[in-house]
């Protein structure tokens, strides 16, 4: 599919927005010809729509597994009536436009649109659609008739006990794939073979629905089997699976004995992973037979009653499980019955799915786009039992119960189908195209001859998890912007990227499951699913989905792929994938309610059985007695709130299935105690085998922790700040001018910095205080002087005048001026910024530093004058770029960092609260990989736009950091800066996923208001100056390749500094390895590997600058050292045993920490000496004292032209470096204002003809390696040069 998309790409670009426009225009031109009304045009635009669809039907053929889709129905209006009309005026010479001329204007938009996805969906179609019968399936054609002839001429074998079949098939070479449990010894059962007594070509394939994959196409054949093989009692005790096993085998061994043998591989696979089904595989040794072929066994409709298959009905006795039991009252084996109908319905299937292709001659291609969809949005996987086939009938379904017209074309049909799909609750409003199926449970789809449930046996969280797949897929092909390549050719998302939070449980199977000889009705229960993998992992869901109903969207489990043969081992350990979508803010509710024990005793009996100890009998403030779960007090952070779904989870599989988590458990001391405490009954002990269950959030939540948190949180930061203000206010009458506001800059107010702000108290380590920026808004006056040099003067003034104010008012606190001008002469040349003068206060309540700088509107006013009058002259073109860039300066620190700031706050405190810790852990893996607020890498802001980008997207937003992280790595491993708009919107507070009533709205009335009537995002309109802004800026070659992020505000993305191609390239790469390190911790089940993507990898840099530890003031701020731990023991504090007199051990250090060829060391100092004390400086309270950032800052002032420098900026510990090669990699004329230490080329290498030459120089990097030793001089430990540049 991903070629297909590529080529889609180029082909369907142009042609289709040519043709779109041109019908477009023409609609236009009728249109005010003759002004009619609306209702006219739409049936006109209808018919048009339906005229011009391609539509061929194969009329031979059948289904079985049809393809997939969702739905959603054309129809919504993206123009805006104010731009039309002020077009129309424009058109008429300044006469307004009339009503008609607006209408056609709105027609003509949505008419171009629609046709631009129909046009788009055409071209995906004629590249994935594979039509028997053609040139292309020639080869497929060819096997198809010669697997056909093998088949009829099959010999036939005569009817043998089980014992004889089993010798027999031994004999052959081949297994009897029995399901579980195998034939008991002595069972009468006569096992037979015969030739099919038809072969026929069902599935997709036949109806013109076959779609191309990534594995290649399937082609389903159905095989026959003849009638008098079978009894009218074999529907019962799987006397109908075990003959059809044994079918199975003796077509495996005549397949093997045929010519085909040599053109292909023939094996045995389970449908649907169900081992009561197995089917016979043939996958070509070539690829001139162009796909493989599945041989399913089924019988006529008539050969068993299928009245005895009713939904109601018990199939399976109990005698046949434990001898002597009752056979009266036995529970009823729907999915049982469903998989035998299956078989016996398949042909009738066929032709229903055939008769509706007549009927809506578009069917089959828009059964094919719902088949791509599914395989590409949802990745349900092989074991899904929401297939093609399913969706087909509901498509079906929809044609002939006249919800759809039948003449439109397969993308309206598309549309209409995930629509539906996103408002159905299957459960609640059975589907059934007669009389309502009865006795089937849970979700229904009745089969066209009302006698099965297609559903049977599909969870609630597959159904939810199809739901939320097609709710956002039904949005994209609504939405403004063209979002065709995100709905048909955007690969499956992993677990990780899909769910809010993944467990991972690796259990045995053999103890969840009743005893082959006893608890028969368990036994039978277990049994009616198929096989142990699926009756453990319906055991899972139910119990899970269940107990969190009111905290999670979706509860998904999947089994791990396996075998035919694994399925009915009950021995054999399996592991489970746990995804847990979360239900907006009631995931992190701290208190789950249950029911009250005097108004529901078995309800309350229920409730403490499933969550014993936890549940607690509590009062509440209605005066209602309920039982309740609490994980938490009222004061608990955000981080601990997003903690508290996958704790439930982790919770109950501990109690319930005896599955414990590893060295980083979510479950607390407390947890874990109740937990075991009185485990239930059906908790059967472990002989030895203990299950384990893995969540990746408790450890991937600690790298976003530093060594100095020491639990701090941002509310108190928050807290203090407003009461600053309050007390700033008061001193009113002490100042010039009254302060009006307080604009906070910094990410630490705004829940986006990796750590809380770090008090200063005493003892602390003071060593780096970071203070925190704000600034301060004066009431309004006209006497703010009209020079520069004056207006600074008096902001200093008042600065002064604030902080001698504020320290005789707070004696506690600790109030120091400053000027970054001091001892620096003029910052930029010309005008110093608005924030070089500042006021730091030591807040003594909170032990905080706030930064106070004065905001002035007047300064950026002066400023814009001042460079607009220099510009008119050119001989002042120089002074002028320096105001101007003074303006942007002033822009940045007075108006974009304090909106941006108020946003991202409004994000995190408000909307979205795992945004903050996606924020901190974003920003800890790209500083981990030296790319964070370093020149031409990623600023923070622009980090923190990236993850609003994530959490406004038109699907479900993240619900916890793990799944926000993942989907932001995806961004930057997948998007293409130079090609598509990336937009941060902040204009969406109310999330789609997150309103439960919107969501009932659209499901009472689905085909008026559609799925997407909810979402406040940005519309259409608004998005308009974004995507210019972003053509322009492409058409005159601006866009590199960097990561940008616009927004609202700023839809040219220019406030912050740009991001470097090389940078975004890198980061690209990186990303990609951190999501499949991501992956393999969930298949493994280890999560010591998420270290790895916090660990950069060094070799690809040409020389590193080892720093004294002792020197980098911001070490505190690394991970804690549990982080990084592989297993349950931590490593021992080299600082504690420094302290005791021992010697630390070797430090370990990561095979892709080493450089890639032996690297040469520039020693200084001996070894290096721990870190002793907290401040090595001897300077209290060292406030935004980083020697590393200066350090960093004077060798890009000096050698910017020449080297790249990379660094961690939270306490990192080396800094890498790459040479230029545009000033390194060759000799160069000697010239003056080289920009480089040069150094001349000795006339030896000049060659013989030196003498005629200029004289050449050539990089000197031994100098400049010098000279960088020499600058940082007490900071750098050592220099090692990995590689040498190309010279």
């Amino acid at each position: 599919m991903a070629a297909a998309g590529a080529k889609r790409k180029n082909t369907a670009g142009a042609k289709a927005e040519a043709e779109a426009q041109a019908q477009a225009d023409g609609a236009q031109q009728a249109k005010r010809r003759q002004a009619e009304p609306i209702a006219c045009a739409s049936e006109e635009m209808e018919d048009s729509l339906s005229a011009s669809e391609d539509c061929d039907a194969d009329s031979s053929g059948s289904d079985t597994e049809m393809g997939d889709g969702e739905t959603k129905l054309a129809g919504e209006n993206t123009g805006d009536g104010d731009d039309n009309a002020a077009a129309g005026k424009q058109h008429r010479g300044g006469k307004a436009a009339t009503n008609s001329e607006i209408m056609a204007l709105n027609e003509a938009a949505l008419l171009f649109k629609s046709n631009l996805f129909k046009l788009q969906a055409d071209e995906l179609l004629g590249e994935a659609l594979v039509v028997a019968g053609t040139k292309e399936t020639r080869g497929l054609d060819a096997a198809l008739r010669q697997i056909r002839e093998v088949l009829v001429a099959l010999e036939e074998v005569p009817a043998v006990d089980v014992d004889a079949a089993s010798n027999l098939a031994r004999k052959l070479g081949v297994s009897i794939p029995f399901p579980d449990p195998a034939p008991p010894a002595g069972m009468a059962l006569q096992l037979a073979f015969s030739a099919p007594a038809a072969v026929t070509v069902v599935g997709s394939y036949a109806l013109g629905m076959a779609v191309r994959t990534r594995s290649g196409i399937t082609v389903d054949v159905a095989a026959q089997m003849p009638a008098a093989l079978f009894q009218d009692r074999d529907h019962l005790n799987c006397r109908y699976f075990y003959k059809r096993a044994f079918y199975v085998a003796m077509l495996v061994a005549g397949l093997r004995r045929s010519a085909l043998n040599d053109a292909f591989d023939i094996g045995v696979e389970a449908v649907r992973d169900d081992a009561r089904l197995p089917a016979v595989v043939l996958r070509p040794r070539t690829r001139r037979v162009g796909g493989s072929v599945r041989l399913l066994p089924c019988i006529a409709g008539d050969t068993l009653a299928l009245a005895r298959l009713g939904g109601a009905r018990n199939s399976l006795r109990p005698s046949f499980i434990a001898a002597g039991a009752a056979d009266e009252d036995a529970p009823p084996t729907p999915q049982y019955n469903a998989a035998l109908a299956g078989d016996a319905l398949m042909v009738a299937h066929m032709r229903f799915l055939h008769e509706t292709a007549g009927m809506c001659p578009a069917f089959a291609r828009g059964a094919a786009l719902l088949r791509v969809w599914l395989r590409q949005r949802v990745g349900l996987g092989a074991q899904a039992r929401v297939t093609g086939f399913a969706l087909s009938l509901v498509l079906a379904w929809l044609v002939r119960q006249g919800r759809v017209g039948s003449g439109l074309g397969a993308h309206a049909l598309f549309k209409a189908c995930v629509e539906f799909l996103a408002a159905r609750d299957f459960e609640a409003q059975p589907v059934a195209f007669g009389a309502a199926l009865a006795g089937f449970g849970g979700a229904v789809l009745a089969d066209p001859t009302a006698t099965t449930n297609v559903l049977a046996g599909v969870g609630d969280g597959e159904l939810a998890e199809l739901r939320l797949a097609a709710r956002a897929a039904a949005l994209d092909a609504n939405a403004a912007d063209d979002r065709f390549a995100r709905i048909f050719l955007a690969a499956p998302a992993p677990a990780v990227q899909r769910f809010d939070h993944v467990l991972r449980l690796d259990v045995a199977l053999a103890p969840f499951l009743a005893p082959r000889g006893g608890a028969a009705a368990r036994r039978l229960a277990e049994l009616d699913h198929g096989s142990p993998v699926a009756a453990v992992r319906a055991r899972i869901e139910a119990l899970l989905g269940a107990a969190l109903d009111a905290q999670a969207r979706a509860v998904v489990v999947r089994a791990a792929p396996c075998a035919l043969g694994d399925l009915v081992r009950a021995q054999r350990r399996h592991v489970f994938v746990v995804g847990l979508v979360a239900r907006g803010d009631a995931a992190q509710r701290v208190v789950g309610l249950g029911p009250s024990p005097a108004g529901d005793a078995a309800a309350a009996a229920r409730f403490r059985a499933l969550w014993g100890a936890r549940a607690e009998l509590r009062r509440f403030r209605d005066g209602a007695i309920r039982l309740a779960t609490v994980w938490g007090g009222a004061d608990a952070a955000p981080e601990q709130r997003a903690l508290v779904l996958p704790r439930m989870a982790a919770f109950l599989v501990r109690r319930h299935f005896a599955a414990h988590a590893g060295a980083a458990d979510v479950l607390t001391r407390e947890d874990r105690e109740a937990a075991d405490r009185d485990p239930p009954r059906a908790a059967l002990p472990f002989a030895g085998t203990q299950p384990r269950a893995l969540s990746l959030a408790p450890r991937l939540d600690g790298f976003a922790q530093t060594q100095g948190a020491g639990g701090a949180a941002f509310e108190p930061a928050l807290a203090a700040l407003d009461e600053l203000h309050r007390e700033l206010a008061a001193l009113e009458h002490q100042l010039p001018l009254r302060v009006l506001a307080l604009h906070a800059a910094a990410p630490a107010l705004r829940y986006a910095s990796l750590a809380p702000p770090k008090p200063l108290r005493g003892g602390a380590d003071d060593a780096f205080v970071a203070p925190l920026p704000v600034a301060v808004e004066f009431v309004g006056s006209t006497r703010w002087p009209d020079d520069l040099v004056a207006l600074h003067k008096v902001k200093a003034a008042f600065l002064l005048r604030l902080g001698a104010c504020y320290a005789a008012a707070h004696p506690g606190a600790a109030v120091a001026a400053g000027d970054r001008l001091l001892g620096r002469g003029a910052r930029d040349g010309v005008v110093p910024r608005a924030d070089d003068c500042f006021v730091d206060i030591g807040h003594a309540a909170s032990g905080l530093t706030f930064r106070l700088w004065v905001l002035c509107d007047r300064e950026g006013a002066l400023l814009e004058r001042r460079a607009r009058d220099l510009r008119l002259v050119p001989a002042l073109h120089a002074q002028a770029s320096a105001y101007e860039d003074a303006h942007r300066r002033w822009l940045l620190a007075c108006v974009w960092r304090p909106r941006h700031h108020r946003l991202v706050l409004g994000l995190c405190q408000r909307h979205h609260p795992a945004a903050s810790l996606t924020m901190r852990l974003l920003k800890r893996w790209l500083a981990s990989h030296m790319l964070l607020a370093t020149p031409g890498a990623v600023p923070e802001e622009v980090a923190e736009l990236l993850v609003a980008h994530v959490f406004s997207a038109s699907e479900a937003a993240p619900a916890s950091a793990c799944a926000g992280l993942a989907r932001c790595l995806r961004v930057l491993a997948e998007w293409r800066w130079k090609d598509d708009l990336c937009v941060a919107d902040f204009s969406a507070p109310e999330h789609e996923g997150d309103d439960d009533e919107g969501a009932a709205r659209a499901s009472s009335d689905p085909a008026v208001t559609g799925v997407w009537a909810n979402v406040h995002g940005m519309g259409g309109e608004a998005r308009k100056p974004l995507q210019l802004a972003f053509d322009a800026a492409a058409a005159r070659g601006a866009l590199k390749g960097g990561l940008r992020v616009a927004t609202e505000d700023d839809p040219e993305a220019q406030w912050w500094p740009p991001v470097s191609a090389v940078a975004t390239r890198r980061l690209a790469v990186l990303a990609r390895a951190s999501l499949a390190c991501i992956d393999l911790c969930v298949e493994d089940g280890c999560d010591g590997r998420l270290s790895e993507m916090f660990t950069a990898p060094m070799a690809d840099y040409d020389f590193i600058i080892k720093l004294d530890l002792d020197a980098v003031s911001r070490r505190y701020e690394q991970p804690p050292k549990s982080a990084f731990a592989t297993g349950a023991s931590q490593p021992e504090d080299a600082e504690e045993l420094v302290a005791a007199g021992k010697k630390p051990a070797e430090k370990e250090v990561f095979k892709n920490l080493l450089p890639a060829t032996a690297a040469a060391s520039c020693q200084i100092g001996g070894a290096h000496s721990f870190k002793t004390r907290a401040n090595p400086f001897g300077q209290p309270g060292m406030v935004g004292f980083d020697p590393v950032a200066l350090f960093v800052h004077d060798l890009h002032a000096v050698y910017g032209d020449s080297l790249m420098l990379f660094n961690d900026v939270y306490g990192g510990s080396v800094i890498a470096g790459l040479w230029n090669p545009a000033v390194v990699a060759k000799p160069a004329a000697f010239a003056c204002n080289l920009n480089a230490n040069m150094a001349p080329v000795p006339k030896e290498e000049m060659g013989p003809s030196a003498g005629s030459k200029k004289p050449l120089v050539r990089f000197n990097m031994p100098a400049v390696i010098e000279e960088i030793i020499r600058l940082g001089d007490g900071l750098v430990e050592d220099v090692v040069i990995q590689r040498d540049p190309v010279i």
